[in-house]
């Protein structure tokens, strides 16, 4: 029996910020989809096992295991394979340090790196020799195909058995290959559900307790009901993983799921990853009639946002009788040439704002996303956004600075005014700069947009107040205003001395 060791890399992060961990779905499904072919898996999620075993490194913190507890892991599953999860910006250093630690553990170890920088960056990933192969795109299939056909019996390492899989990039001598893209999986109920017993899930759930947070129950998991967006944002890297076909898995399946969940974790709350949830409006309706069919007791809300343009009154009231209790909005920014030029996305502002409304009184609570410090937005322009996000009835607002993501249209505009770090797309974590601002100025304009808006929300009480209609909706509504005046405090403090900014 073939062995692979799938890894979530420690967490490196800036000296301010929290750890954010979460389950990896996407190696818990290719883990379920080798077990289901008869390969011994393990998962080693390097950042959730050492989460609390923090050292400072090069100016930043890193959550996670340590390199010599990390060796002594492989050594003692001893895999043939080793797959590595590597995300853009900050975090592919994690990544690559982690294939380096596998190669030190056993040089004969084949090392597999996917995820969104290796599928969009495969030349660069694979300058560090320490990496034999990228799985471009979704995984699955092609991952399978690389444990049935490999063998490391020779050495040096040879993969000439490998050469004709579809959705891998390999090294040729000193040229890179990159073999045709693996099509993608039509039918999303064909994949067993996560392998979450393969997972520390203990330690998920006690850290999304700490600290603030805002989820209605205590005992929550993660969910991906569907794959690919049909949108064309010039910000987004999902295509470059799972392509911008829509597929979506069956209400039936995914409610089976939830009952998993439900049987096998006690589940009381699910956050939907979703890129698209409501891109088929018949199918989310029906995951809500199957809900309430089923009598099932959940909550859950969609933090990765939801489609404001695809929703309609009817919907929203199953999505809450079916326990939707919060919904993230994606919406971008307040200046239509912005909007629709240059982001790709076309929306009708008023009709966004009567959606948001409904979903407010009917005891909903909304967030909306915003970016800005785009390259050529001026301070007019993100002030109408800042401007749109009060005139709504939304109950949050975060704000974001335009992050530009490797494989995005929008990294090429970065590369083109040469707006990138001189270290590359490494430290584009926390935003660029643009055109008209320093990153500096731009955090700044982020802190004001916060402050405005809270101030905002503080003469508009009857938003909140409305939505307690049980004990639960109290509790809630309790712990929120509690995270609310914090970050009013925490706004006014940073904004204070830069109205010169705004004149």
């Amino acid at each position: 029996m073939k062995k692979v060791l799938l890894v979530n890399p420690f967490l490196t992060v800036y000296l301010d910020d929290p750890a954010g961990i979460s389950p990896p779905l996407g190696l818990a499904y290719l883990a379920s989809y080798l077990e289901r072919q008869g390969v011994k898996v393990k998962i080693l999620d390097a950042a959730a096992e050492g989460i609390e075993k923090v050292r400072e490194i090069g100016g930043k913190k890193r959550y996670g295991l340590p390199e010599e507890e990390i060796i002594k892991r492989i050594k003692d599953f001893s895999p043939e394979i080793v797959g590595i999860t590597c995300q853009s910006t900050l975090h592919a250093k994690d990544a690559q340090e982690t294939a380096a630690i596998v190669k030190k553990a056993n040089p004969k170890i084949l090392v597999v790196m996917g995820g969104a920088h290796p599928s969009a960056l495969p030349e660069e990933v694979l300058s560090d020799k320490n990496i034999d192969l990228v799985v471009r795109g979704e995984g699955e299939v092609t991952l399978g195909e690389i444990v049935n056909n490999y063998s490391n019996g020779s050495t040096p390492l040879t993969i000439s058995n490998l050469i004709n899989i579809l959705g891998i990039s390999y090294r040729e001598g000193k040229k890179i290959v990159n073999n045709p893209p693996r099509p993608l999986i039509k039918n999303l109920d064909s994949l067993p559900f996560p392998a979450r017993h393969l997972l520390p899930m203990a330690i998920y759930l006690r850290e999304i307790n700490k600290g603030t947070n805002y989820c209605q129950k205590k005992r929550v998991f993660t969910m991906m009901t569907s794959r690919g967006c049909p949108g064309n944002c010039i910000y987004c890297a999902v295509r470059t993983v799972w392509g911008r076909k829509w597929r979506g898995r069956s209400p039936s399946n995914v409610v089976d799921e939830i009952e998993t969940l439900i049987k096998d974790y006690h589940a009381e709350e699910i956050h939907f990853l979703d890129d698209s949830l409501s891109v088929d409006k018949p199918r989310l309706l029906g995951i809500c009639e199957e809900i309430i069919k089923r009598k099932i007791k959940i909550k859950w809300t969609t933090p990765n946002g939801i489609a404001v343009w695809l929703l309609d009154k009817g919907l929203l009231l199953k999505m809450k009788k079916a326990g939707c209790y919060r919904l993230t909005f994606g919406l971008e920014s307040g200046n239509k040439k912005i909007l629709k030029n240059f982001i790709g996305k076309d929306y009708d502002y008023q009709k966004a704002k009567e959606i948001i409304s409904f979903a407010s009184s009917i005891g909903l609570w909304t967030v909306g996303t915003f970016i800005f410090g785009f390259p050529y937005e001026k301070k007019e322009q993100i002030n109408e956004t800042i401007n749109f996000a009060k005139d709504t009835d939304l109950d949050f607002a975060v704000f974001y600075i335009a992050n530009p993501f490797p494989g995005t249209p929008m990294f090429e505009i970065y590369q083109k005014e040469n707006l990138l770090p001189l270290s590359g797309a490494y430290e584009m974590v926390r935003g660029g700069k643009s055109l008209f601002f320093s990153h500096e100025e731009l955090q700044k304009l982020q802190a004001k947009a916060f402050s405005l808006f809270w101030q905002n929300r503080l003469k508009k009480p009857q938003l909140f107040l409305r939505k307690i209609r049980s004990f639960d909706d109290l509790s809630y509504a309790t712990r929120l205003g509690k995270n609310f005046l914090k970050m009013v405090s925490g706004s006014l403090i940073k904004v204070k001395g830069i109205a010169a900014l705004w004149k």
